[in-house]
């Protein structure tokens, strides 16, 4: 969800791929090619992507909710 330019990608050496779940638990993380990374650049990474997955996380939510609301489905 958080990709990058095009012009990012042209260069790029390499890639670092992080996916997380909606209890930010770490499911993938992969870097491909280019120079190592301090641990402290991939965990700047890994923060970033725990937001997003929060903000993802309560976007969908708060969605859902709506749906929920505008269908209510009356039982007699």
């Amino acid at each position: 969800m958080l990709d990058p330019t095009h012009l990012e990608q042209q260069l790029a050496n390499g890639t670092l791929t992080v996916t997380l779940n909606s209890q930010q638990e770490i499911c993938v993380l992969s870097k491909a090619g280019g120079v190592p990374l301090p641990a402290d650049d991939i965990m700047k990474v890994i923060l970033i992507g725990v937001q997003r997955v929060k903000d993802v996380d309560a976007a969908i939510k708060g969605a859902l909710e709506r749906e929920a609301k505008a269908h209510v489905v009356e039982v007699r």
